[in-house]
């Protein structure tokens, strides 16, 4: 996956999924701070980024997505202290299905359930 530097507020209409990776593959991570890392993709150019999560602690992924720069967040399971200090920041954050393929997350971000 390739790395796109772009201004932050550019950024913005990017979407970040928490995912879980395997050898061929990320999904969706049903964990937040569990998470293999954030994976974030510009919806128009499909352009993708990973950003690992070594540390895996709550505060670790919630510096991770404010470092990331987006607005826009999928993950499959969110707390409320967590949700409310990404939301306090800006952060649209949305519930998905870990049975579905990041890009139909990606995709259908509009369509999903606001945690």
């Amino acid at each position: 996956m390739s790395a796109i530097a772009l201004p932050q507020a550019d950024r913005k209409r990017w979407i970040a999924v928490l995912v879980a990776r395997t050898r061929r593959k990320a999904v969706l991570s049903p964990f937040f701070s569990k998470s293999d890392g954030l994976l974030v993709i510009d919806p128009c150019s499909h352009a993708r980024e990973f950003r690992q999560n070594p540390e895996r602690t709550t505060e670790a992924t919630r510096e991770l997505i404010l470092a990331s720069g987006i607005g826009r967040l999928v993950c499959g399971f969110i707390a409320k202290p967590d949700r409310d200090t990404l939301s306090a920041r800006g952060i649209d954050i949305r519930i998905g299905s870990c049975a579905r393929s990041i890009d139909a997350l990606i995709r259908d971000f509009e369509n999903l359930p606001s945690a």
